[in-house]
């Protein structure tokens, strides 16, 4: 009985972890692009496990500011809408995919809801971890993701 004791209390402790090691703000640089995402993972629990939220400044304004994205671990998207574009209230949707293991992105969207099409496959980028603003201007890099 007191085997079960100690096993349960480590499993309480475990669980009290968990949250905190899944938690943090990492920053993406997406290496041949000016676009640059923000993203903080966060421990919600049920199916999902972990929720990615943050911004991405995907027509590369520099301004410190981007449009939400959110999704789970590794891959998220959003409908980018930048309210001070004027005119501009929609358009598609887009989805990255990261893989971490080969440190290569996949960028797919839809124009339409049917149809989907590659904005950017197999792209190179790095992260760093804890809050940071990738959301500046890349001169060196003129071209955004979504640019074709």
């Amino acid at each position: 009985m007191k085997e079960v004791g100690i096993w349960g209390l480590a499993l309480v402790v475990a669980a009290m972890l968990v949250p905190s090691a899944q938690a943090g703000t990492k920053c993406y640089v997406l290496t041949n692009f000016c676009d640059g995402l923000q993203v903080t993972n966060i421990f919600v629990g049920g199916v999902q496990g972990t929720e990615s939220v943050g911004l991405w400044d995907w027509v590369c304004l520099g301004q410190g500011t981007g449009t939400l994205i959110s999704g789970g671990n590794n891959a998220f998207g959003t409908q980018p809408v930048y309210p001070y574009i004027a005119g501009l209230t929609a358009g598609f949707n887009a989805n990255f995919k990261f893989k971490p293991l080969i440190a290569e992105f996949d960028l797919y969207g839809t124009f339409d809801g049917v149809t989907s099409m590659a904005f950017q496959t197999n792209q190179p980028f790095t992260t760093t971890k804890g809050a940071c603003n990738p959301l500046k201007a890349r001169q060196a890099k003129p071209r955004a993701t979504v640019v074709q």
